[in-house]
C-alpha cells in the first residue's frame, strides 16, 4: 500500500474549503493509500488558532480526533532523525513547520501532497496537480 504525507493546509481544507484539494489530491486521499499526518501539523495549527490566524468548529483536540477517523488519516510522530535531516535542509524556505514535513517525507520515503509551491525547492516528491 502507498503512503503519502499530508501537508497541514490539507487536512484544513478537506473539512473546511474541499473545493480547494486538486484532483490529484482528492484521488489520493479517496483511495487506498495509507495517508499520515504529521505531529508538526497539530502543533502548526495550534499556534494558528492562538494566534488567531485560523478558525476550526470546537476545540482542537476534537477537531483533530474527529478529522483523523472521518479521513482516516494516521499520525506520524516527530523522531529525533526528522529532526536531525532538517540540518541537511538548504534554507530556502524558513518555515520550521514545512521543513519538518519536507524531513519526515524525505526521511519516510512518502511523497507529500501540498499545493505549497515552496516544496518544489528541496525536490521533494510533491503530489498536486
Amino acid at each position: 500500500m502507498k503512503k503519502y504525507l499530508a501537508d497541514t493546509q490539507v487536512l484544513l481544507w478537506m473539512s473546511q474549503q474541499p473545493d480547494n484539494l486538486s484532483i490529484s489530491a482528492k484521488n489520493i486521499i479517496e483511495s487506498e493509500s495509507e495517508i499520515f499526518l504529521s505531529y508538526v501539523s497539530i502543533w502548526e495549527i495550534a499556534i494558528k488558532i492562538k494566534i488567531q490566524k485560523l478558525n476550526i468548529e470546537g476545540d482542537l483536540d476534537s477537531f483533530i480526533n474527529s478529522s483523523l477517523e472521518k479521513y482516516d488519516f494516521k499520525l506520524l510522530p516527530i523522531s529525533l532523525d526528522h529532526i536531525y535531516y532538517t540540518r541537511h535542509l538548504p534554507l530556502n524556505h524558513r518555515d520550521p513547520f514545512d521543513r519538518l514535513i519536507i524531513a519526515q517525507s524525505f526521511s519516510e520515503n512518502m511523497p507529500v501532497i501540498s499545493a505549497d509551491e515552496a516544496f518544489d525547492a528541496y525536490n521533494v516528491n510533491r503530489i498536486w496537480k
